[in-house]
């Protein structure tokens, strides 16, 4: 029996973003798209539900964002989307009527780094062995590289979001 396995390496585990106050649950949806689209990711949702309490709306997503590297390295972004209590809100900002949401939002990311998601050095076992020395020893800067990247991506991401919800507290105050 051959167990295809490629080697999964975590760059960023739980890097977590909470926010509690007004933001537009569009706007958050559409900067992390955009972040992805521009540079060129797919996209997978996992899991996705939402559902009204006696407090709000309830919103759970699962996705992945991933992009082939080249033919050996494959990077995924996974984050994870809670949003609790949301109820849609009008605010008067400047004489204009604005609808917005009020609510508690957390986002966890994960990333990884893949090597070899082809599986294309695991039908041997002689083929694995020089699969993991050459990633170990002569591929090392390499893959610390793409660790490196998928770091940046990840805190990148965060940190627009992060920029968007502190504006957002000053973003529907009338002035």
């Amino acid at each position: 029996m051959l167990i295809k396995m490629s080697e999964l390496i975590s760059t960023v585990t739980a890097e977590t973003l909470n926010f509690e106050g007004l933001f537009s649950m569009k706007e958050i949806f559409r900067i992390i798209d955009k972040y992805f689209r521009t540079r060129a990711f797919d996209k997978k949702i996992l899991f996705d539900e939402e559902f009204y309490t006696s407090n709000g709306k309830y919103i759970h997503v699962k996705a992945e964002y991933y992009k082939k590297w080249d033919n050996y390295i494959r990077m995924q972004i996974r984050f994870w989307l809670y949003v609790h209590n949301l109820v849609e809100v009008e605010k008067e900002v400047e004489g204009q009527k604005i609808k917005t949401n009020n609510g508690k939002i957390t986002i966890i990311f994960d990333g990884f780094i893949q090597s070899d998601f082809r599986h294309r050095w695991d039908s041997k076992p002689i083929y694995f062995l020089i699969r993991t020395l050459f990633e170990k020893y002569f591929y090392n800067g390499k893959m610390e590289y793409w660790e490196n990247i998928s770091k940046y991506i990840i805190y990148e991401l965060r940190s627009e979001l992060t920029s968007y919800l502190n504006m957002s507290k000053y973003l529907y105050t009338s002035t």
